[in-house]
């Protein structure tokens, strides 16, 4: 008997393997492909993921809710060299901001 498969795709998937992926296929409760859409093969079922994010291979069953909002909100300074490039960058996102907002920043290394 053959596992059924489901497809899922359409979605915007964090995975290290393949960072172009949009789909993946399950069979028998495992991830058999990935991949873009466009190169899926057939399945019993599809799920239009509808640009939702996917995680494969995340098992941890908890979250960080303040860690997670600040790397996707908030300004990424890892790549940050210098007490002038960081001014720079503070500068440049909270031009993009309200002038009373605050400027949320993460990765800042000053060791480096």
């Amino acid at each position: 008997m053959t596992n059924p498969s489901t497809l899922y795709r359409g979605g915007v998937l964090h995975c290290p393997a393949d960072p172009s992926a949009t789909a993946l296929l399950v069979s028998g409760g495992r991830i058999t492909w990935l991949g873009v859409d466009a190169d899926a093969p057939a399945a019993n079922r599809v799920v239009d993921l509808g640009g939702a994010l996917v995680t494969p291979a995340f098992v941890d069953a908890h979250v960080h809710a303040t860690d997670t909002g600040l790397a996707l909100s908030g300004l990424d300074l890892s790549g940050v060299r210098s007490a002038g490039e960081l001014l720079d960058a503070v500068a440049g996102f909270a031009a993009g901001l309200p002038a009373d907002a605050v400027v949320l920043g993460h990765g800042w290394d000053e060791s480096r």
